[in-house]
């Protein structure tokens, strides 16, 4: 465009816009036409101007996505499996579930009382050799005691005649057991550990 028409053109581009142009003003078609062309490169700006985003931190990349490592499913819980197979060492060593599974209403208590013997021997030595028992209180039955406001209701049960609040007075009728040691049976492998007790036994002959 003539440098001397851009002045006139960019003049007569806001007389159109504003609609002020005087009456009676010929206007050469090349600079009419610059005019237009001024306008529309006015505009053109104005809307990118517009649709420009505004300025602020620039975005973090997006991270790669970490390989997360596969997962690992959590062991079966044991604690079945251990509490069968303490009570399978109970009936290997005492018979007790034999005991307790009969029905001894037809046995005189002489019989009842020879065969409790050796099922007290058995669950004893089972018993000593998984824990270390020893009495909750230290004295003896039969004696008074005085529990204070602060007594441990875990180690203490109150029966009878109970007020409302300790502190409370009575008389020991247990000594109540407490355990210093655990050690039951460990089960690597479950599965029938949880349900066999005691195998059946078939003899060879």
């Amino acid at each position: 465009m003539n440098v001397i028409l851009l002045p006139v053109a960019l003049v007569l581009a806001i007389l159109l816009l504003v609609g002020t142009v005087p009456p009676g003003l010929v206007v050469p078609a090349g600079t009419m036409l610059a005019a237009l062309l001024a306008i529309a490169t006015v505009v053109e700006i104005a809307r990118l101007v517009r649709a420009r985003p505004p300025k602020g931190p620039a975005a973090a990349p997006a991270s790669a996505p970490k390989d997360e490592p596969p997962a690992v499913a959590a062991p079966a819980p044991t604690g079945e499996a251990d509490v069968v197979q303490f009570l399978g060492r109970l009936q290997e060593k005492g018979r007790l579930v034999d005991f307790a599974m009969e029905d001894i209403a037809a046995y005189s208590d002489e019989q009842v009382g020879s065969v409790a013997r050796v099922v007290h021997q058995g669950c004893r030595e089972v018993l000593k050799s998984s824990f270390d028992i020893r009495p909750v209180h230290g004295g003896a039955e039969g004696e008074e005691v005085a529990l204070a406001q602060d007594y441990d209701a875990r180690s203490y049960r109150v029966v009878g005649k109970v007020p409302e609040r300790p502190p409370f007075r009575g008389t020991v009728r247990h000594r109540g057991w407490r355990t210093t040691r655990v050690s039951l049976p460990t089960v690597t492998a479950e599965g029938a550990a949880r349900e066999i007790i005691a195998p059946a036994e078939v003899e060879i002959e």
